[in-house]
């Protein structure tokens, strides 16, 4: 495998690690209340879909290194 594409994926899991420590930051605001519950599934919502797209990135950057 190309070593930029071994850098790509490595970013990408990262950036998708961070994703996952943001999720777990927005669920102890809205636990203690510092931000209210709509606020917290609008922005987990969205958290959310980075973490799908970035899994898909992954996993494509993944199988296309294999052919």
């Amino acid at each position: 495998m190309p070593m930029a594409r071994i850098d790509f994926i490595s970013k990408l899991q990262i950036a998708l690690k961070e994703a996952n420590e943001t999720s777990y930051w927005l669920l102890l605001l809205v636990k203690t209340n510092i931000i209210a519950r709509e606020e917290y599934d609008r922005l987990e919502n969205l958290c959310r879909e980075i973490r799908i797209t970035l899994i898909a990135s992954i996993n494509t950057a993944k199988s296309n290194s294999k052919t």
